[in-house]
C-alpha cells in the first residue's frame, strides 16, 4: 500500500488535511482537532489500508519517560478522534478498530493534485501542528501538556523514587462527583447521582482504604459541595432542589441532619477553627453572588466578596489551613472565570489568575504555598499548580483533559478528582395533533455533549451548540441529525443559537472577552459579526418576526432585562422594567413573552409598550420553554422525573405531553419545536463519572 504524500494537502472523503500544519477542514469550513488526535489521524493517513498498532501509537504520543495510563488515554483521544469526523467504532467509515492490535484507515488518500498517496509523512509533522496552533509563549506549556497531562499518567516531577499512582476510588453504578477528603485525610465525602430519570443526588462517606461506601443522606433532589468540620465528626453540604433545599450538617457515621441556611450549590467551606461555613449568597436577591461567612452557632451572615454587579458572582469559596485566606472563583459570565484570595477578616482581595476561562474546582496544597485548579485554560479540564505569590500556572501532569473538583488531603500525600462529566445530547420526538408525544429517539450525540437546538424557519436544518471540537461552538445539520457543519470556530463558549425569520442569519451568544456578547453569523459560514459590546453581560438572544431586531437579556444596569438592539448593531433600548431573561415576540409579532430571573411563570406586553402580564405561573427554566401560535411547550422539573408539557392559549390549562425517563439540563437552552409542531427537540443529560485517587500525590 502506498504511503500518504508529504509536500501536500491531503484528501479523504469531505476532509482535507494538511500535514504540516495540522489545520483539518470540511468542505472548506476548518475544524480544529486537538493534539494527540491530530497524531492518531496523521499516523494513519501515512499507511492507509495498513494496521498501525497501539504500541506505534503509545510511541508517537507518548515519551518513553513519561508514565501514563496509556489504555485508558489512547481509547479517549481515538473517541475524539471519531467525534470530530463523525465516525463511529461500531460501523466505521474512516478508521476501523483491530481489537488488541491497532487501527486502520479505510478510504483512500489522495494529495491535492489528485494523485494517489505517494511519499511518507515526515516525523517532523507529527511535532510541528502542535507548535503552529498555539502561539510561541504557549509551546513550552504544550509541550508538558502533550508529554505528561493529556489523557491521564502517573507521573512525579519531583522524584523519580516515588511514582504516583493513580487509582479509581469509585467503582459502583452511577455518577459519583464533589469529592472531599477527612481532616486525617482517610475518608472522601462525596455526592452519587443514580443516573435514573430525575435529578436526585445524595451524600457518601467512604474510606480511602475501604470497600462499601456508608450512605449518610437519602433525600428527593440534588446534593453536592461536601466540607467536612475539623474534628472530622461532620459533613456539610448543599441540597439544590426537591422538597427540602438548604445547608446541611450531617454527623459522618450517619444521623439526624440539622438545616443551617437556604443553599446556593456554589460552594462550601468549613473554617479550620469549626466557627464559619463559607457559603455563597446573593444579598440582595437576583444580585451577584458573593462569599458570605455563616456562623455556625447563632447562623448570622457576614460579607467577605462584593464583586461587580454585571458579574455573575463569586463562587466556591475555600479557607487555608490556617484559616489566614480563603480562596475563591469570581465568574464575569458563564465559564468565564478567574481564581482568586482574600486575606482574612476582610482584607486584601488578590487575583491569582488572569486566563478569562473556566474553572471548575481548586483545592490547596499541603504546604499551603499553592492552590491546584481544575481549568480549561490548556484545552480540556486539566490540573494546574498555582502559586499564592502569583505568576504562571503550571500544569500538574495526573489525571487528564478531563479531570473535575480536585481535593488534596491535608494528610496522606493523596488527591481526589472527579473524572468523566455529565453532559447533554439532542432527542427528538414526534407530536400528535392533541400535542402529545411519542417515544424519545436519539438525534445528536457526542462524549463531549451537544445543546440548544433549534429548527430553521423551514424546518429543514437545526442550529446548536457543541463541544465537539474542543471547544463550544456554533454548528448546524439537516433536521435529521446528518450533514453536520461547523459554523464558528472562535475557540470559546459560544450557545443559544437562534435562526432569523428569514433563515440567512443565526444569532447567538458567545464569550470572547470577560463577558458574553451577541453575535451573528451568515448561515451559510464565514467570520461573525459582533452586535453589542460593553463591560456586562449579554445572552440569550431572539428575533423580532420581521427580523429587523434582536432582543437579548443584559444585566447592563445591575438587574437582568430584556433589551432590543437592530439587527446591524447599535445603541440598544430597553424593553423590560421589572427584571427579565429569555424573551420570543409572538408570531403575530404583537406581544413580548418572557421569563424573570429566579421567578416562576410566564410574562407578557406588548410590543408597541404597555403593562406587562403573567399568563402563566408554573416555573420555567430560562431555556426550557418555546412560543408557538397555539401556545407554550415547556419543560416542568418540578417533580422527580422532568415532563414536557403543553400549555394551550385557547384553554388556559397545561397538559403533559411527555414523561421522560432522562432529567435534562437545568438552566441551559435546550428545547424547541418543529414550525409544523410536529416534532419537539430536547436535551438529555448523559454521565460517565467517576472519582479517582492519587497515591503519592506531591
Amino acid at each position: 500500500m502506498s504511503k500518504a504524500p508529504s509536500n501536500q494537502a491531503l484528501r479523504f472523503g469531505d476532509f482535507e488535511l494538511d500535514p504540516r500544519s495540522g489545520e483539518l477542514h470540511k468542505q472548506g469550513l476548518r475544524i480544529n482537532l486537538q493534539a494527540q488526535p491530530l497524531q492518531i489521524l496523521l499516523a494513519v493517513l501515512e499507511k492507509p489500508g495498513e494496521v498501525v498498532t497501539r504500541d506505534e501509537l503509545r510511541v508517537k504520543l507518548w515519551p518513553a519517560d513519561t508514565f501514563v495510563d496509556f489504555e485508558h488515554g489512547l481509547n479517549a483521544a481515538i473517541k475524539r478522534l471519531r467525534d470530530t469526523l463523525g465516525d463511529s467504532a461500531e460501523a466505521p467509515v474512516y478508521i476501523e478498530t483491530l481489537p488488541r492490535r491497532g487501527y486502520r484507515f479505510l478510504l483512500p488518500v489522495q494529495g491535492t493534485n489528485g494523485t494517489a498517496a505517494g511519499a511518507a509523512i515526515p516525523r517532523a509533522a507529527f511535532v510541528r501542528p502542535r507548535l503552529v496552533l498555539l502561539s510561541a509563549g504557549l509551546a513550552l506549556t504544550l509541550g508538558i501538556l502533550v508529554a505528561a497531562l493529556i489523557y491521564g499518567g502517573r507521573y512525579s516531577p519531583h522524584s523519580s523514587a516515588v511514582t504516583m499512582k493513580v487509582l479509581p476510588f469509585t467503582v459502583e453504578d452511577g455518577a459519583e462527583f464533589a469529592p472531599s477528603f477527612s481532616p486525617d485525610g482517610r475518608q472522601v465525602a462525596y455526592a452519587k447521582w443514580d443516573v435514573a430519570g430525575n435529578f436526585t443526588a445524595n451524600i457518601y462517606v467512604k474510606l480511602v482504604l475501604g470497600s462499601d461506601p456508608l450512605r449518610l443522606t437519602k433525600d428527593a433532589g440534588w446534593a453536592c459541595c461536601t466540607t467536612w468540620s475539623p474534628d472530622g465528626g461532620r459533613v456539610a453540604y448543599e441540597r439544590c432542589d426537591g422538597p427540602r433545599p438548604g445547608l446541611y450538617v450531617v454527623p459522618a457515621l450517619g444521623g439526624t441532619e440539622r438545616r443551617l441556611t437556604e443553599a446556593y450549590c456554589m460552594g462550601i467551606s468549613w473554617s479550620p477553627d469549626g466557627s464559619h461555613i463559607a457559603v455563597v449568597h446573593s444579598d440582595p436577591p437576583n444580585s451577584a453572588g458573593a462569599i458570605f461567612l455563616l456562623d455556625t452557632q447563632d447562623l448570622s451572615l457576614r460579607r467577605v466578596t462584593s464583586p461587580p454587579g454585571t458579574d455573575i458572582g463569586d463562587r466556591l469559596p475555600l479557607f487555608s489551613a490556617d484559616g489566614k485566606l480563603l480562596a475563591f472563583v469570581r465568574a464575569s459570565s458563564p465559564w468565564v472565570t478567574d481564581l482568586y484570595v482574600v486575606s482574612l477578616p476582610g482584607g486584601e482581595v488578590r487575583q491569582l489568575t488572569f486566563d478569562n476561562t473556566e474553572i471548575r474546582g481548586l483545592t490547596w496544597t499541603a504546604e499551603g504555598r499553592h492552590l491546584v485548579i481544575s481549568s480549561h485554560r490548556g484545552g480540556g479540564m486539566s490540573l494546574w499548580r498555582v502559586a499564592t505569590t502569583g505568576g504562571a500556572p503550571e500544569i500538574v501532569p495526573v489525571g487528564g483533559a478531563e479531570t473535575w473538583e480536585p481535593d488534596i488531603a491535608r494528610q496522606g500525600n493523596r488527591l481526589a478528582y472527579r473524572t468523566g462529566g455529565m453532559h447533554p445530547n439532542i432527542w427528538q420526538m414526534d407530536l400528535d395533533s392533541s400535542h402529545k408525544g411519542t417515544a424519545p429517539k436519539p438525534l445528536l450525540s457526542s462524549t463531549t455533549g451537544e445543546g440548544g437546538p433549534q429548527f430553521s424557519p423551514d424546518g429543514t436544518k437545526l442550529a446548536f451548540a457543541s463541544n465537539r471540537s474542543g471547544s463550544t461552538e456554533i454548528w448546524t445539520c439537516d433536521a435529521d441529525g446528518s450533514a453536520l457543519i461547523q459554523m464558528t470556530s472562535l475557540g470559546t463558549l459560544s450557545g443559544a443559537p437562534r435562526w432569523s425569520p428569514d433563515g440567512r442569519h443565526i444569532a447567538f451568544d458567545s464569550r470572547s472577552d470577560k463577558h458574553g456578547h451577541i453575535f451573528v453569523v451568515s448561515a451559510t459560514g464565514g467570520a461573525p459579526r459582533r452586535i453589542t459590546t460593553g463591560d456586562f453581560e449579554d445572552a440569550v438572544p431572539s428575533w423580532s418576526r420581521d427580523g429587523k431586531w434582536l432582543y437579548f437579556a443584559s444585566n447592563r444596569t445591575g438587574s437582568w432585562q430584556l433589551w432590543k438592539v437592530i439587527d446591524e448593531g447599535g445603541e440598544p433600548v430597553q424593553v423590560t422594567e421589572h427584571t427579565g431573561y429569555t424573551g420570543f415576540e409572538a408570531p403575530d409579532g404583537r406581544d413580548l413573552y418572557y421569563v424573570k430571573p429566579g421567578e416562576p411563570g410566564v410574562w407578557k406586553k406588548p410590543v408597541a409598550g404597555g403593562s406587562e402580564t403573567q399568563i402563566l405561573k408554573t416555573h420555567i427554566n430560562a431555556g426550557q420553554w418555546v412560543l408557538t401560535r397555539q401556545g407554550i411547550y415547556f419543560v416542568d422539573q418540578t417533580g422527580l422525573s422532568p415532563v414536557i408539557r403543553f400549555f394551550n392559549f385557547a384553554h388556559g390549562k397545561a397538559t403533559d405531553v411527555a414523561i421522560l425517563s432522562r432529567p435534562l439540563p437545568p438552566e441551559e437552552p435546550g428545547l424547541d419545536v418543529s414550525p409544523d409542531e410536529r416534532r419537539i427537540v430536547f436535551q438529555q443529560v448523559v454521565s460517565s463519572e467517576q472519582i479517582m485517587l492519587v497515591e503519592n500525590f506531591r
